[in-house]
C-alpha cells in the first residue's frame, strides 16, 4: 500500500512538471501571437517547436523507466525557467507598446509674472490695474488661458506681443503679465538682469490636443519621412519647448535606404502657420510640432508623414539604461551647462579620441557648439555620433541584460503619431526579410546673420540664413530616396 502511494506521488510530481511546461508554453505562444511582431510563418514554426517539446516531455515523464522520467522532469524544469524569463520580457514589451503609441496632448504652461520689487505674493493681492496677456492668436492655448485667468482675477486684460509685455512690466505699465514658460525662458536667456527682476506668482497649465494629419502611406510599401525633434527641456515630453535637434529621416522600405537630413536649430525659416512670419527653427516648436513640420515641408518642398519627439530626459535616461555609449571626438573641448535637476552649472571635459559617456555627458556632448569655430555644424555632427553609438549599443547582444531598463527609459519619454499597427507591420517586415539598410547623412548649410524673429516680437537676434544651394541639394537627395523603386 505504501509503495503504491509512493509511486502515485512520484507520478503526480512527474505530471506536475509536464503541466508546468505546457502552461508556460501556452502563455508564451499566446503573448507572441498577441504581440504580433513575428511574421505568421515564423509563429507557426515556433508553435510546432513547442508542440514537439511538449510531446517529448510528455513521453519522457510517462515512461516506465526511471532515468527517462528524470530526464523529462529536468528538461521541463529548465525549459520552464527559460520560457518564464521570455514571458517576463514579452510582458514588458506588450506593456510598452500598449502605452507608448497613445495620442498625446501638449501642455502650454502660462506663468503670471510680476516684478520682485512689487512684493506681490499671489495674484489675489493685485486688486486693480492691467494685466498683460499674449494675443489670442499666439497659440491655441492662449485663448483657453484667458478663460482660466478670468476665473482667478478681475484685472483688466490687455493683449500684446511678448517683447511689449516684458517692456511694459519693467516700466510698470502693467501690474503683471502672462507669458508661456518656454517663451519667457528666451527673454531670460537674453537678459540675466531680467531674470533677477521678476517673480512667477503662479503657473496656469493649458492642455491642447495635437492635430492628427491624415496619412496615405503604408510604411512597408511606400517611402515616407519622419521628423525627429529633440526638445531642450527635462521632465514631461508633452511640455512646450524649443527644438535643439531637428532631423528628417527619409525611409524607403523597398530599396532599404535611410537618409538623415539635419537642419541647424537656428535656421531662419518661414512659419507658414503664422502668415509667413520668419523665425528660427528652434522657436517653431513653441507653437506646436505641427508648426515645425509645416515650416520644414515648405523649406524642403516635401511631405512629412510622421514625427517622433524626445527631450533631454529621454536621452539621459536611454543612455544610462544601456550603461553609457562610446564616441570618438576629433578634438578635446569643454561643455559648461546648467543642470536643471541639480539646479547648478556643471562643466564637462571631453578628450580627443575615445570618450565613454553617461547620460548627462552624452547630452552635453550633443549640445555644445560655442567651443567650435563651425558652431552648429559641429554640434550636429556630435548629435549624429551619439545617435550612432546609441544604435550600436541597442543593436548589440548586451541589450538583453538591459532590455527592461531600456523599455522603461523610452516609455513615456517620447511622443509620436506612429500607430501601434504601423510600427508592428514595419517590424514584421524587417524580421521577415532581415534586410540590411544603407544609411546616409546630409547637413543643411547656412551663413551667420542677425534678423528679426516672430517669437521675440521682431527683436533682432542671431540666425543662420539658409544657403539656397544647400537647400536645393537636400531637396534633391530627399526626392531621390522617396522616388527610387528598386
Amino acid at each position: 500500500m505504501k509503495q503504491k502511494k509512493k509511486k502515485l506521488k512520484k507520478t503526480m510530481l512527474f505530471r506536475a512538471f509536464f503541466i508546468l511546461f505546457m502552461f508556460v508554453s501556452i502563455v508564451f505562444l499566446w503573448n507572441i501571437f498577441h504581440l504580433g511582431i513575428l511574421p505568421f510563418h515564423y509563429f507557426l514554426i515556433l508553435f510546432f517547436i513547442f508542440l514537439g517539446f511538449n510531446f517529448m516531455i510528455y513521453y519522457l515523464t510517462k515512461s516506465k523507466k526511471w532515468n527517462k522520467r528524470m530526464i523529462g522532469c529536468l528538461l521541463s524544469f529548465v525549459l520552464s525557467i527559460f520560457v518564464g524569463i521570455c514571458i517576463y520580457y514579452e510582458t514588458a514589451t506588450i506593456n510598452f507598446f500598449t502605452s507608448a503609441f497613445q495620442p498625446r496632448k501638449r501642455i502650454e504652461n502660462y506663468q503670471v509674472i510680476v516684478l520682485k520689487s512689487s512684493n506681490y505674493g499671489s495674484l489675489k493681492e493685485i486688486k486693480t490695474g492691467k494685466i498683460g496677456v499674449p494675443f489670442i492668436d499666439y497659440s491655441e492655448g492662449a485663448k483657453l488661458m484667458q478663460t482660466e485667468l478670468k476665473k482667478k482675477t478681475s484685472l483688466t486684460f490687455q493683449e500684446s506681443d511678448n517683447s511689449t509685455l516684458v517692456e511694459s512690466l519693467l516700466q510698470k505699465n502693467f501690474r503683471a503679465i502672462v507669458m508661456e514658460e518656454a517663451q519667457k525662458n528666451i527673454f531670460v536667456e537674453m537678459d540675466e538682469e531680467f531674470a533677477n527682476q521678476i517673480t512667477v506668482l503662479e503657473t496656469i497649465p493649458i492642455t491642447v490636443q495635437n492635430k492628427r494629419r491624415n496619412r496615405d502611406s503604408e510604411i512597408t510599401k511606400n517611402a515616407f519621412s519622419v521628423y525627429l525633434s529633440g526638445n531642450d527641456e527635462y521632465g514631461m515630453i508633452n511640455q512646450v519647448s524649443r527644438s535643439d535637434v531637428n532631423i528628417i529621416a527619409t525611409v524607403n522600405p523597398i530599396t532599404h535606404q535611410i537618409l538623415l537630413t539635419s537642419i541647424p536649430r537656428d535656421y531662419y525659416i518661414t512659419l507658414t502657420t503664422k502668415n509667413g512670419a520668419k523665425d528660427k527653427l528652434t522657436h517653431a516648436s513653441l507653437y506646436g510640432i505641427d508648426t515645425s513640420i509645416q515650416a520644414l515641408e515648405s523649406l524642403l518642398q516635401m511631405k512629412i508623414d510622421y514625427y517622433v519627439k524626445v527631450n533631454f530626459s529621454s536621452l539621459v535616461n536611454l543612455v544610462n539604461a544601456v550603461d553609457g555609449v562610446d564616441v570618438i571626438s576629433d578634438q578635446a573641448f569643454k561643455a559648461h551647462y546648467y543642470d536643471e535637476p541639480l539646479k547648478t552649472f556643471v562643466t564637462y571635459n571631453f578628450v580627443e579620441g575615445l570618450n565613454h559617456l553617461n547620460g548627462k555627458e552624452a547630452l552635453a556632448f550633443s549640445r555644445e557648439r560655442k567651443s567650435f569655430l563651425s558652431g552648429d555644424r559641429e554640434r550636429v555632427l556630435h548629435q549624429q555620433l551619439v545617435l550612432s553609438a546609441l544604435i550600436d549599443k541597442i543593436a548589440s547582444p548586451s541589450i538583453l541584460k538591459n532590455y527592461t531598463k531600456i523599455l522603461n527609459a523610452v516609455n513615456g519619454g517620447f511622443d509620436t503619431n506612429f500607430t501601434y499597427d504601423e510600427i508592428l507591420s514595419f517590424l514584421q517586415k524587417q524580421l521577415d526579410k532581415n534586410a540590411s539598410w544603407e544609411i546616409t547623412t546630409n547637413i543643411l548649410e547656412g551663413s551667420d546673420d542677425n534678423a528679426r524673429v516672430y517669437s521675440m516680437s521682431g527683436i533682432s537676434t542671431y540666425v543662420m540664413k539658409p544657403d539656397e544651394e544647400s537647400v536645393t541639394k537636400a531637396q534633391e537627395m530627399i526626392q531621390n530616396v522617396l522616388n527610387k523603386k528598386e
